[in-house]
C-alpha cells in the first residue's frame, strides 16, 4: 500500500468512526417533543404559579419566556412534583427545571446563572388583642418613655412658669406656690405639645411667647418620635425585629415541614406546628391561632399581597439564602449561551419592577 493510499484509508476510517461515535450519543427520548424541550414546572408562587386553564405566570416563568424568544428556544412546561424535579432532570425526563436552589448535592445537573435569592421570613400578626396592649403598657420601656417625657415637659413648663409668673398672675403667677406654678407650666407643656390646647393658659410675655412658639416646633418632632415609640412597645405596626433564631424559641411557630425553612427548625430543635400550604399558615396567624410563621419571604409577601384577609408584618432576615437558578441536564450545551442572556435581563430596571409587582414590600 502506498503513502497516498494509506492517507485515504486513515481519513476513511476515522470519518467512519466519528460517525458512529456521534450516532451512538445516548439522548433521552422523553426529554425532547417534536424538536421541543421539555421544561419542569411546579407551583411556586411567586416564582412558578398555576393558573385555573393550566397556563403558567409568575417571575420564573417570564424569565424563561423572554430567554426562549431571545434564543429561539421551542419548549413545552411539563407539570413536575417539586420533590420529583432534580431526579426527573438528571434521569433525562426533563431538558430543564425553571427553578432548582443551586446546592452542592445536585452536583449532577448544570444551573444557570443564579436569578434570584431569597431568604428566610418571619412574619408576625399585626392585629393586636386587648391583652397584648395592656401587657405593653406595663413594660420597662414603656416606663423608660413615661419618665423621659415627664422630665421634658417638666423642664419647659418650669422654663415658662419662671417667665411668666411675675407678669401672667391667671395663668403662672398671682397668689400661686412655686410648686403650683411649675404644676400649671407643667399642664401647659403637656396640652400644647399634644396640640389640644385648651386654652385656659397662655404666655403673655415676650420670652413666653418666644418659648411657646420654640416648644410648639419641638413638640411636634417630640410627638412623632413618641407615638413611633408607644406602637413599638404596644406591639403594633411592622414585624419586630426578631433575633434568629434564638428569637423564635419559646413561641407558636408554624412552617411548611417539608421546605428548606422547616428543616432549618428541625436542625435548630424548634417545635413547630406543620402546615400544608403558606396561605394556610398566614391565615392562621392571621388569625392569632400561631404567634409566628416561618418561611421564604418571597412567598409570604406574595400571599400577603394577594389575600387582602391576611394582615401580617413580615422581617426579612440574612439567614438560610435560598440562590435560586435554572437547572439543566448535565450535557446540555445551551447555558453558557443563555447565561449571557439572562445576566442582561437581570440588570435592567424592568427586572426589578417584575419582582416588585410579584411582591411588594
Amino acid at each position: 500500500m502506498n503513502l497516498r493510499n494509506f492517507f485515504a484509508f486513515s481519513i476513511t476510517l476515522l470519518f467512519f468512526l466519528l460517525t458512529n461515535s456521534l450516532v451512538a450519543q445516548p439522548t433521552p427520548a422523553d426529554s425532547t417533543v417534536a424538536g421541543e424541550i421539555k421544561v419542569g414546572v411546579y407551583n411556586y408562587p411567586p416564582y412558578m404559579i398555576e393558573a385555573d386553564d393550566g397556563s403558567w405566570k409568575g417571575i420564573s416563568v417570564e424569565l424563561w419566556q423572554d430567554l426562549a424568544d431571545s434564543l429561539g428556544i421551542l419548549y413545552q412546561f411539563t407539570k413536575v412534583e417539586q420533590s420529583q424535579a432534580h431526579e426527573q432532570l438528571r434521569t433525562g425526563g426533563l431538558s430543564a427545571v425553571l427553578l432548582l436552589p443551586v446546592q452542592s448535592d445536585f452536583s449532577d445537573v448544570q444551573f444557570s446563572h443564579v436569578y434570584h435569592t431569597d431568604m428566610l421570613g418571619v412574619a408576625t400578626s399585626q392585629k393586636q388583642s386587648l391583652g397584648s396592649i395592656a401587657r405593653g403598657l406595663f413594660t420597662m420601656q414603656f416606663l423608660r418613655i413615661v419618665i423621659t417625657l415627664s422630665i421634658l415637659l417638666l423642664i419647659v413648663g418650669t422654663l415658662i412658669w419662671f417667665i411668666e409668673r411675675k407678669s401672667n398672675d391667671d395663668s403662672f403667677g398671682g397668689e400661686r406656690s412655686a410648686a403650683q406654678g411649675i404644676g400649671s407650666g407643667f399642664w401647659w407643656a403637656g396640652v400644647t405639645m399634644t396640640t389640644i390646647g385648651y386654652g385656659d393658659k397662655a404666655p403673655v410675655t415676650f420670652w413666653g411667647r418666644a418659648v411657646a412658639l420654640l416648644w410648639m416646633l419641638v413638640a411636634m418632632a417630640v410627638t412623632a418620635s413618641l407615638t413611633a415609640a408607644l406602637v413599638s412597645v404596644v406591639g403594633g405596626g411592622t414585624a419586630k425585629t426578631m433575633d434568629i433564631p434564638n428569637g423564635l424559641r419559646k413561641k407558636d411557630i408554624g412552617a411548611v415541614a417539608d421546605s428548606p425553612f422547616g428543616k432549618y427548625l428541625n436542625y435548630e430543635n424548634i417545635k413547630f406546628e406543620s402546615y400544608e400550604s403558606v396561605e394556610d399558615g398566614l391565615k392562621d396567624l392571621s388569625q392569632q391561632k400561631i404567634s409566628v410563621f416561618v418561611h421564604g419571604t418571597s412567598t409570604v409577601r406574595y400571599w400577603v399581597n394577594e389575600n387582602g384577609s391576611i394582615t401580617v408584618g413580615v422581617q426579612n432576615t440574612d439567614t438560610l439564602p435560598q440562590r435560586y437558578a435554572i437547572a439543566f441536564s448535565a450535557n446540555n450545551a445551551i447555558v453558557p449561551r443563555l447565561n449571557i442572556s439572562l445576566i442582561k435581563i437581570i440588570n435592567q430596571p424592568n427586572w426589578m419592577q417584575r419582582i416588585n409587582r410579584y411582591m411588594p414590600k
